[in-house]
């Protein structure tokens, strides 16, 4: 039987041609995984579980207009459970079940809710979401269009724990319009555990003039809301925690020997700590009139170990007169005056 040489020719050609185009082919495909920051072969389980979350989260957190349970006495108060969460304070939503919902009837973003989550705790909004207790979130909000050009680029909101805190992380961004302009949520997650606000003394007083109080000032620079459990103030030889309130995102804690006795400008939070020795009112002293060490102090939950978050070490050379106080400048420097602003910082 004879072969056709010819035919076997054009059938190894055709075998060859078909298999470049296979390779061709597979390196495409590669390079576009690539591009795409994606790869072959099975998943890490983690970086799934964290993407799921981030997509979840990000649907929850801008497809509903969300919702607060008030607790009474330690049990949900369904009755009074509302969507209305943005009218209500920092402290208000720490003693609630929150999902903070950031959408309107619409169904577009809703500005009052976006300013609103300065009052909600990086830890609440994770619960409301779903999220595990080793997640922890990033949350970013900005205009990128807008009538108003002024206005474009503009952050709506910036806060949680950043990414380098983490070992893996997933994103996930929707873009949505808010009146006329169009917004940008989003959301990273994280498997980190969550980092305090940043809270900083901003004012104190500690030689006030006869019968007024001593007080300090502290502001949170974060975006998320603070839960002040866990939270102290000290001076040597004495600590106190500050107390069960939350001071939401940009505001100021006044903490005073007695709030009754001054005035507290426009303070978020205002406690009085003259019962604890630590600040005085009256004729009784606190601080020290002339040097002492004033600490701000943050005990994780389960954890005895107190961390100092900021110190202010002041001394003779400050020249504290009667009813002058300290106040800390855009470039971290203290000045000494007789004007005192206390929650105006």
């Amino acid at each position: 039987m004879r072969r056709d040489l010819r035919s076997d020719e054009e059938g190894l050609t055709a075998v060859i041609e078909f298999l470049s185009a296979f390779v061709l082919f597979l390196v495409i495909v590669s390079a576009f995984l690539s591009l795409s920051r994606l790869s072959l072969g099975p998943n890490d389980p983690i970086i799934d579980r964290l993407d799921e979350h981030a997509s979840d989260g990000i649907m929850r957190l801008t497809s509903s207009s969300g919702w607060m349970t008030p607790y009474l006495d330690g049990l949900r108060d369904e009755t009074n459970g509302t969507e209305n969460w943005h009218y209500a304070n920092a402290s208000q939503l720490l003693r609630s079940d929150v999902l903070p919902g950031l959408a309107n009837i619409e169904g577009e973003l809703d500005s009052q809710r976006i300013s609103a989550l300065s009052n909600i705790t990086e830890e609440q909004l994770k619960n409301g979401l779903g999220f595990p207790n080793y997640a922890s979130i990033n949350l970013s909000i900005y205009i990128i269009h807008s009538t108003n050009p002024e206005r474009s680029g503009i952050s709506l909101f910036n806060d949680g724990t950043p990414r380098t805190a983490a070992q893996n992380s997933a994103a996930a961004f929707r873009i949505l319009p808010m009146g006329n302009e169009i917004v940008e949520i989003r959301l990273e997650v994280h498997d980190a555990g969550n980092v305090p606000s940043i809270m900083r003394i901003t004012e104190f007083v500690p030689n006030p003039e006869i019968g007024d109080p001593e007080w300090v000032e502290i502001r949170n620079d974060g975006g998320f809301a603070e839960d002040l459990n866990g939270w102290g103030l000290a001076r040597n030889g004495f600590l106190t925690l500050i107390g069960q309130e939350s001071l939401q995102g940009g505001g100021v804690l006044l903490l005073t020997g007695d709030s009754t006795a001054m005035e507290t400008g426009n303070a978020s939070v205002v406690i009085s700590l003259g019962h604890t020795g630590v600040l005085g009112r009256g004729m009784m002293d606190g601080l020290h009139n002339n040097a002492d060490n004033l600490r701000l102090t943050y005990n994780e939950p389960g954890l005895s170990y107190t961390q100092d978050v900021h110190i202010v070490q002041y001394n003779s050379d400050w020249g504290f007169q009667s009813g002058f106080g300290a106040n800390i400048d855009e470039n971290g420097s203290w000045q000494v005056s007789q004007t005192t602003t206390p929650g105006d910082a």
